[in-house]
């Protein structure tokens, strides 16, 4: 059966089909652009895949953020039954986007998966156990350490340097770059958004940038972003029992594929602080874990993470 795969991100969305054929979508996260924006994207999507993969039932994988894993059903039934509606036929594996990090190669469900893109969670598993999770409540409840997260803290050590109460930084002009707006112009015009999330995050480039350059507010920005990562691996280090054994991490996300120096501090500190045995390794392509994850297992979910963190659905004629 052929597999195909999904990584919904929080600012973008990638599909990719066993044997190489892959897209990119807008996000499908109802929390990014709104429900309608959301559902129209998704059904976009699979009608993509279905054109893409014919009548023939393939197995799926979507990995998403929004799959909340305490009350999964509703998420599960609208993507289930979007998919459906689209014509795709087969099983549908339905798990959170940091699922496939600890399920595929290098952790094989044994140590802790990182995501850092849009917002941020942390997946650890002892490889025995359902895995244990921290962070991952969306960006009020969480998402510390993330784009939005940076952004946000970036915009406002801006407006304060340039109104007084901070000091002088050179993160104003780096976030205005290519715009006739001041930088509290800017603060005004993205609180007036209905949903700000993805617009918010893709200031951190910016930010990363000023911190390289050596800029000291910028500087210090990055470093409380990678002290709330460093937090997450622990807890979900903890929490998974794995102190004193054997243990590495995997690192995702769009942070650190955009700034290979913010993903060398933060390997190095889970190394030097956290004891992990081996660097961590950064997942250039997410897309092709989800990918590798459905491959892996297409037959059969392992026992810690069925029914508690990935979920299966029949689709049409197979269903």
């Amino acid at each position: 059966m052929r597999c195909w795969a999904v990584d919904a991100g929080g600012s973008s969305t990638t599909a990719m089909v066993e044997g190489g054929h892959r897209w990119r979508r807008g996000s499908v996260n109802p929390a990014s652009v709104g429900a309608a924006g959301a559902d129209a994207e998704l059904g976009a999507l699979f009608a993509a895949l279905a054109e893409r993969l014919g009548s023939r039932p393939a197995f799926g994988w979507l990995a998403t953020a929004t799959v909340d894993a305490g009350t999964p059903e509703p998420e599960l039934d609208r993507l289930a039954a979007a998919a459906a509606a689209a014509g795709l036929t087969g099983t549908l594996v339905i798990s959170r986007d940091i699922v496939p990090l600890l399920a595929a190669h290098p952790l094989r469900g044994r140590g802790v998966a990182v995501v850092c893109g849009t917002g941020s969670g942390f997946l650890a598993g002892d490889g025995r156990r359902p895995p244990v999770s921290t962070g991952g409540c969306e960006y009020l409840g969480s998402d510390e350490g993330g784009a939005f997260d940076i952004g946000l803290a970036g915009l406002r050590a801006a407006v304060r340097g340039t109104d007084g109460r901070g000091p002088a930084t050179a993160l104003g002009v780096a976030l205005t770059a290519g715009s006739a707006a001041t930088v509290a112009e800017l603060a005004r015009a993205l609180a007036a958004r209905p949903f700000p999330k993805a617009a918010v995050a893709a200031l951190a480039p910016a930010v990363c940038r000023c911190w390289l350059d050596g800029d000291a507010v910028a500087g210090t920005v990055v470093d409380r972003a990678l002290d709330e990562l460093v937090a997450g691996v622990r807890a979900a280090r903890d929490r998974a029992g794995l102190v004193g054994s054997a243990w590495s991490a995997v690192l995702s996300g769009g942070v650190l594929r955009g700034c290979p120096e913010f993903a060398a501090a933060l390997a190095e500190r889970i190394t030097d602080e956290l004891g992990a045995t081996s660097r961590p390794t950064v997942v250039d392509d997410p897309a092709a874990m989800v990918l590798a994850a459905a491959t892996t297992h297409r037959d059969e979910l392992p026992d810690a993470l069925a029914g508690s963190w990935a979920w299966h659905r029949r689709l049409g004629a197979a269903a």
